[in-house]
This record gives structure tokens, sequence and C-alpha cells, in this order.
């Protein structure tokens, strides 16, 4: 069993600043849209997943609002051209048979968290995403997709050591001592990914690193006993991935399954003439699953 995750609102954004601007007749933006089909008929083709899920944020985690209320308020405005399009995602993701995850008030990456949880002793996952607290997840079992030129590849464990410095499974503790702001997380002033990943080196964990603070000869770390332990503790809650959210569609439910018919609808509608022909002969020959990966 493989199962592909995609974290939707990167790969929306992504696909609407990628692509060239592109409208209909009647001025209606379509390059977010169209952008998605194209990065999707290529992801699928390149992996052949059993299954796939299309993960979405419905709202902020109020654990890490309450903990920090300024989480992710540096967000830009959507753009008005993205935002039209956004809301015609989900049928685009309807055409295409490819199930839609979200849970109340979650946010994706702890949904395709508790999905990676559910699925990784049954086979193997692929998340799609830029998303760095993601990248805590990558195991044998567990890797994250980035395209490579013309090709693809699956970052292991060792390539996320080799670039952060730590481990995997301490990305969490790294970037509650360094920060992240693209989130509005505030890190320790004066540290960054090589002192946080040395520290953590030398001293085996978060835990232990706090521990030893007190006595440390070096102002920086000394630091860390004082008011910014506090900070660091809170970063760490934040930065905790939630793994065991409710499945909103059981795992083995996460099947592709292509409407033509609908494909064929939209296609005309946002003017992709040759992606509604594609559509329409599908449904001639009777077939399904197969033009997803033409």
């Amino acid at each position: 069993m493989r199962l592909l995750l995609v974290d939707g609102s990167y790969y929306a954004y992504r696909s609407f600043y990628a692509m060239p601007a592109l409208q209909t007749s009647s001025g209606q933006p379509t390059n977010a849209l169209y952008g998605l089909i194209m990065v999707l008929r290529r992801m699928l083709a390149d992996l052949r997943p059993t299954l796939v899920g299309w993960a979405v944020d419905d709202g902020l985690c109020a654990e890490r609002v309450a903990l920090c209320p300024e989480y992710k308020a540096n967000r830009p405005a959507v753009p008005e051209a993205l935002s039209v399009q956004l809301d015609q995602v989900e049928e685009l993701m309807a055409a295409l048979g490819l199930p839609v995850l979200r849970v109340a008030g979650e946010e994706a990456d702890d949904v395709m968290a508790s999905y990676t949880a559910a699925a990784r002793q049954e086979g193997e996952v692929v998340l799609a995403t830029n998303d760095k607290d993601l990248l805590a997840l990558v195991s044998p079992r567990v890797a994250v997709y980035q395209t490579n030129g013309k090709g693809f590849h699956l970052l292991t464990e060792e390539e996320v050591t080799e670039k952060w410095g730590v481990a995997p499974a301490q990305i969490p503790d790294l970037l509650a001592l360094i920060g992240d702001s693209v989130d509005n997380i505030a890190g320790v002033p004066g540290v960054g990914k090589v002192t946080a990943a040395q520290w953590l080196r030398r001293y085996g964990s978060l835990e232990e690193l706090l521990r030893a603070a007190p006595q440390a000869s070096g102002a920086r770390l000394q630091q860390l006993s004082g008011a910014q332990r506090e900070r660091v503790l809170r970063n760490r809650r934040m930065i905790e991935l939630r793994t065991n959210l409710p499945l909103p569609i059981p795992l083995k439910e996460l099947t592709i399954r292509p409407d033509l018919a609908k494909q064929s609808e939209l296609f005309h509608r946002w003017e992709f003439r040759k992606l509604a022909k594609e559509a329409e002969e599908g449904l001639l020959r009777e077939r399904g699953q197969p033009e997803l990966f033409s």
C-alpha cells in the first residue's frame, strides 16, 4: 500500500504563483486550477499511489492560538484572483476523484499527521508538502515528495538529518528553539539552526538541554534557564503535531475515483479545451482512472 497525502493549501498557492495569468473569455482567473491539474497528474504518474488524500485546513488549532494569540497572524491576505479559484478547488478534486480530508477546527498538517500514524504500519506514506513541521514524520516508511528538474525525489531520513543537522524526530525540538517565521512563532534571540542543532546533538534532547542550561558557561545557553525557557516550552507544545485526530474518511476508502463527466463539464467551463477533449474521449472509451495518469 502507498498512501499519498497532499497538502492542499501549499499546492494551491504554489500553482497560483507558478503559473502565468490565465483566464476565461469572461475574465475568470483559472491559472491555479490549471496548475493543480498539471501538478496532480504528474504526482500521480510519478508515485502511482494506492490511496490518496487532499488535506485542507478547517481553521486554526484552538490550543495553539490559546498558547500564542499571534499564531499565524502574519499571513498575508489571499489575492482575489486566487480566492475565487479556491472556491472551486473541491469541485476539481471531486472530478479528479481525490478525497478531501478535513477535520472541523483543525489544520491540514495535523490531519496529514493523523493519517500517517494510521497508515505507516500498513505500508508506505508519501507527503506532498513544503511544511517543515511534517519533516518530523519522515522515517523508513514515510517520505516527502519533491520535484527535481524533470524527475522527482523522495526525501529520506538521512537527507533531512544532513540538511537540518538533527534527525527528523528532533525537528520539533529544533523549531522550538529557532522559531518559525512562517507561523509567526518567535524563537530564542540569537539562536539559529546551526547552534540549535549543535546543542541538540550534544545534549540529546530538548529536555536535557534545558536541564543543563542553568549550569552552562555560555551566555546564549544560559538564557534558556530564564524567560526563554518558557518560550521554548510553549513553542514545543505548539509545534507538536497532533496524530490522534478522528479520520474523516476511513483509510481504506481513500481510493481514486475519477468522474470524467464532471471533468468534461468543469474543463469546458474553465475553457481548458485540450483537457475537456481528453475527458470526453475517456468517456467514449469507457475508461476511468488511466485518464489521470496520461
